[in-house]
């Protein structure tokens, strides 16, 4: 599987869209992969892991053809992860000669629930391409020829209606953990994790970067992400060949790029905007 980080950054964005702290003003001087959009994943061509209020100008940086992608699984209804708008203006008069007709949207009630709040502004032509699908968790679905298993996500706590999912993504005996946003996992999870077979890519939530967060946090820091990866490796769900990713980083962590690669040492890759990554 062949995975493209196109955002990296929490919900703010890094420079955050009304900040001046000095994160800010000197991840905009520096540039680069100090820049960094809300968080977006797409796997190989054809699944999409959140849809930001960034995925427009993901499109223009990347160069993709959106229109290709098939499957759209949602973490959760947060603004940085589901920007439902967007999905008004796919197909009819404003999206031609898509190269799929159809989008098959996987995510929890309240996701879909959002989506309806916004509906109003899709026509009935956009509406019948997109098929909702209501997501349990621990129960797989099939998507072409992925096989996809929402987790719970240890996020959210406040909210009665605000599942959020993590993602184990199967494809050809391969599989990617894709854990965003979350902090330390549940014991219903690690239990799941322990009995999945060998994972090939792990991608954790770098939110508060050196900081430790604990389980109750929502998100993680990179001890809560050390934590996670020796325990993974210890129960033999991961091993020395598989690769551990940093993702979705916050201003507020005050770790630009190269200092988070200092931090975060040979045993994860620092992802940036733009990054792709093979397992």
């Amino acid at each position: 599987m062949k995975l493209t980080y196109l955002g990296t950054g929490a919900a703010e964005g890094w420079p955050a869209l009304f900040c001046n702290c000095k994160n800010c003003r000197e991840a905009s001087r520096l540039g680069g992969r100090n820049i960094r959009t809300r968080s977006q994943t797409l796997v190989n061509h054809d699944l999409l892991l959140d849809l930001p209020p960034d995925t427009y100008y993901h499109k223009l940086m990347s160069g993709l053809d959106f229109s290709a992608v098939k499957y759209l699984f949602v973490t959760h209804w947060h603004m940085d992860h589901f920007y439902p708008q967007e999905l008004t203006v796919r197909g009819s008069v404003y999206s031609h000669r898509m190269a799929s007709r159809d989008l098959d949207i996987y995510c929890a009630a309240g996701t879909k629930a959002l989506f309806d709040q916004v509906s109003w502004e899709a026509n009935k032509e956009t509406l019948e391409t997109l098929h909702f699908h209501i997501l349990t968790p621990f129960e797989p679905v099939t998507a072409g020829d992925y096989t996809v298993t929402p987790l719970p996500g240890n996020h959210m706590h406040e909210l009665k209606n605000g599942q959020p999912f993590i993602y184990l993504i199967e494809q050809a005996g391969r599989r990617v953990l894709y854990a965003h946003d979350t902090g330390i996992f549940y014991p219903e999870v690690w239990d799941f994790l322990g009995k999945c077979g060998h994972i090939g890519l792990v991608s954790l939530d770098g939110t508060c970067g050196a900081s430790k967060v604990g389980p109750k946090g929502g998100h993680m820091g990179l001890p809560d992400d050390r934590e996670v990866r020796a325990r993974l490796i210890e129960m033999g769900a991961c091993d020395s060949t598989t690769r551990f990713v940093l993702n979705h980083f916050s201003h507020n962590d005050g770790l630009l790029y190269d200092q988070m690669i200092r931090e975060a040492g040979p045993d994860f890759t620092v992802s940036y905007d733009g990054m792709e990554i093979e397992c």
